[in-house]
């Protein structure tokens, strides 16, 4: 029975997004945004429709004339939850695509390039990441080096006071975040250039296990991203006990950054084990979405 999903969302990114996410469970469903699309076609052949909206756009009572029981997009912190509607829509959908619950990955990034070249890697893992409810990405960085700056006042240190009360529980860490320019939901950069590092190590570990578990719920798939810098070598091993991989990246293969990262790279390596390790050389990154392999083998894990 084929039947129209219509979603009422005037910021044709997230418009974007969403259609993809609902493709992936409503495969036969005709899926349009009455801002953008030509919805003629689609309608013909519907026998009924499901409509979401976004309450900043539209209200509920301009659509209930002309809608039956129209969804929210939003909740009241501004999220969209995909697992939260989708089961509304299947009610009237016949035997839809429905997989089971699919947990994500932490993955922590210890840099030591050039931001740019840091932010390029993390746009590369777009493919890898791709299907999840939501990607995250925590910045436990100096502010300098923590490039996005949350227009809606959410922050990283907000976040990791936070992250102290017993009452804290690993969802909320959507609360703080954002979506920024690469599609990634963060809370940015912390309020002053070291709040990171003064709050202490404790509070990093607390907020990355939030995370792991976050990442590894089967409530709704979400990949979380880490990147880490600063903190003293002796610290990291329980700091990233929780990730799932933990992605070294460096300058060039003869840069004089290579003989030192060794001692790094094998005291990781011994207290987190060999599968969870990996090397990436700033000339292995190519555009977004692109990774190149041919030195892989030699160079990628350790």
């Amino acid at each position: 029975m084929a039947f129209t999903i219509k979603i009422y969302e005037k910021n044709e990114y997230i418009s974007g997004l969403l259609k993809k996410r609902l493709k992936s469970f409503f495969p036969d469903a005709y899926i349009v945004n009455p801002y953008f699309d030509d919805q003629d076609q689609e309608t013909r052949f519907s026998d009924y429709e499901r409509v979401l909206y976004d309450p900043k756009d539209i209200s509920k009572e301009e659509l209930s004339s002309f809608s039956v029981s129209p969804i929210r997009l939003t909740e009241d912190g501004g999220i969209i939850d995909c697992a939260r509607f989708i089961p509304m829509i299947r009610k009237n959908a016949e035997s839809p695509s429905f997989p089971a619950p699919v947990t994500g990955s932490l993955t922590a990034v210890i840099p030591f390039v050039y931001s740019d070249v840091r932010d390029r890697y993390i746009c590369s893992l777009g493919h890898d990441l791709s299907g999840a409810d939501f990607n995250i990405r925590l910045d436990f960085t100096s502010k300098i080096r923590s490039l996005w700056r949350s227009p809606a006042g959410s922050n990283m240190t907000s976040l990791l006071e936070a992250c102290r009360s017993k009452k804290f529980e690993p969802e909320d860490i959507l609360k703080y975040c954002n979506m920024d320019d690469s599609g990634f939901l963060t809370p940015g950069s912390c309020m002053n250039n070291d709040d990171v590092y003064d709050i202490g190590v404790s509070r990093s570990m607390a907020l990355i296990n939030h995370a792991a578990n976050l990442a590894h719920s089967n409530r709704r798939f979400v990949n979380v991203v880490a990147v880490v810098e600063g903190f003293r070598s002796n610290d990291l091993p329980e700091l990233l006990s929780s990730c799932d991989h933990v992605t070294i990246l460096l300058p060039a293969i003869n840069a004089g950054e290579d003989i030192g990262s060794k001692d790094l790279i094998a005291q990781l390596t011994k207290a987190l084990g060999r599968e969870r390790i990996f090397v990436f050389y700033a000339d292995d990154i190519k555009d977004p979405g692109i990774l190149d392999y041919r030195l892989s083998p030699g160079r990628q894990a350790v």
